[in-house]
This record gives C-alpha cells, sequence and structure tokens, in this order.
C-alpha cells in the first residue's frame, strides 16, 4: 500500500523536538520584552539567548540576527532597497522588492549568464558577513 509523501515543505515543516520543547517552554513567559518591569526583563532576557544562540550556529553576531513575524515581513527587510535581480517565478513577496528580469526557461529553470551583473547595490557599507550579494532567488518550489 502506498503511503503518502508530504512535500508542501515551503508552506509548514515539523519542528524538531527540542525546537518544540524550546518554543513551549517560551509561550510561557509573559511580558513584554520592550518592558522595563520583572516579566518584560525575563522574556527579553529570553529572546536575547535565543538571537545568541542563532548567532553562535551560524557564526554571526546577535546584532545580525532580525526576528520578524512572518516571511513576507522578511522579504521585505532583506530586499528592500538592494537593486536586485529575480526571475517571474518568484513569490510576490520577492517579486514585490526586486527587478524580475532574469530569465526562465520552460522548466522554470534560472541561468545567471553574469553573475556580477545580479549582484546588489548596497545602499551602505556591506556587512561584514557578506562578501557579495546573489540574485534573489529561491531553491525550493
Amino acid at each position: 500500500m502506498p503511503t503518502r509523501a508530504y512535500l508542501d515543505w515551503n508552506a509548514t515543516t515539523p519542528l524538531r523536538p527540542e525546537a518544540r520543547a524550546a518554543m513551549i517552554a517560551a509561550m510561557d513567559v509573559v511580558g513584554n520584552p520592550s518592558s522595563v518591569h520583572a516579566e518584560g526583563r525575563a522574556a527579553k532576557a529570553l529572546l536575547e539567548r535565543a538571537r545568541g544562540q542563532i548567532a553562535a550556529a551560524l557564526g554571526a553576531e546577535g546584532a545580525d540576527i532580525v526576528f520578524t513575524s512572518s516571511a513576507t515581513e522578511s522579504a521585505a527587510l532583506a530586499l528592500a532597497g538592494r537593486d536586485l535581480a529575480s526571475a517571474a517565478v518568484e513569490h510576490d513577496a520577492v517579486l514585490a522588492w526586486t527587478d524580475a528580469s532574469l530569465p526562465v526557461d520552460a522548466d522554470g529553470r534560472v541561468t545567471v549568464a553574469d553573475p556580477p551583473a545580479a549582484r546588489c547595490n548596497w545602499p551602505t557599507a556591506k556587512p561584514a558577513w557578506c562578501r557579495t550579494c546573489p540574485p534573489a532567488l529561491r531553491s525550493a518550489t
């Protein structure tokens, strides 16, 4: 008997058990991390600990880690003002901030003939962790 294979990993992805446990524990912390009362300070400590753990795992600085409420907000934050090229097959959240000038073939594959021409134009100095900025292309469909 065939079994089902769930392939919509872009929409939802199962949590690792340790991530689920950390999330449930964090939900028990009541407090606005922007507040100065004890509950706010506890929430801020939890948030900063998570930021530090993610930064350490990525070899980044804590200040480089920004939490957002959605993928759309993340795309806007990452892409706005960057002069990136993308392809018309991208998600609307990416297309809103990029130039959909990269061609795709009949199978939806993008070939960038001139990668330097598709790099971004940062409005300020590049962060140390960003050596080059590739085109804004998703890695899965």
